[in-house]
């Protein structure tokens, strides 16, 4: 017996009607955004006390992952993130999240917290975070804290964010280090398609 999606002629239009008359597939597609509703759920009550936390300090918001997607300033939420960061205990989303959130020029205030739960993080979430925030406040001071990133191999993938900042901050030295990477097995790839973009 064929599947469905073997038959010869079948149009997306007619297998979309078939599928919506599928008793069977409309169960597991209500049963995956059930799943997916409590997850959300679950994730707004972890960030609860974030969310109240930061609305205390002036800036309104609904949720960890408005301040990513804005591109209004938010200093005064700073302090409350990394707070946060640092007291862990949320999911890895959440952390994630706060992470991203101090993923802004101003957060290098927080350098030397970020680079100690960035080197001890506590799931993939807080790494993957706390190396977008590192990546993203990295000023020219930071070079070398940058370039030794690339050598703490615990940290696994999340150190290729530190590739373009390194470029970027720099200059003749931080081009030699990223051009060094070009063979380099974790860092081969992105360090070539940016020195390509800077031709």
């Amino acid at each position: 017996m064929t599947g469905r999606n073997e038959r010869p002629g079948i149009s997306a239009t007619d297998l979309m009607a078939e599928l919506r008359n599928d008793p069977e597939y409309q169960r597991k597609v209500q049963a995956a955004e059930a799943e997916r509703q409590a997850r959300a759920r679950l994730l707004r009550e972890a960030e609860h006390p974030i969310v109240a936390d930061v609305r205390g300090a002036g800036v309104q918001v609904d949720s960890v992952w408005d301040l990513v997607n804005t591109s209004e300033p938010y200093l005064a939420a700073l302090p409350v993130l990394m707070e946060h960061l640092e007291r862990g205990g949320y999911p890895a989303r959440v952390m994630e999240s706060l992470g991203r959130a101090l993923a802004v020029k101003p957060s290098v205030a927080f350098w030397t917290r970020l680079k100690e739960r960035w080197l001890n993080a506590r799931d993939a979430g807080e790494e993957e975070g706390t190396a977008v925030a590192l990546a993203a406040c990295a000023t020219k001071e930071q070079l070398d804290d940058l370039i030794e990133f690339l050598s703490v191999e615990e940290r696994g993938q999340s150190r290729i964010y530190f590739i373009r900042p390194i470029l970027n901050v720099g200059e003749d030295r931080g081009r030699e280090v990223v051009d060094s990477l070009r063979s380099d097995p974790v860092f081969g790839k992105e360090a070539t398609v940016l020195l390509k973009r800077r031709k």
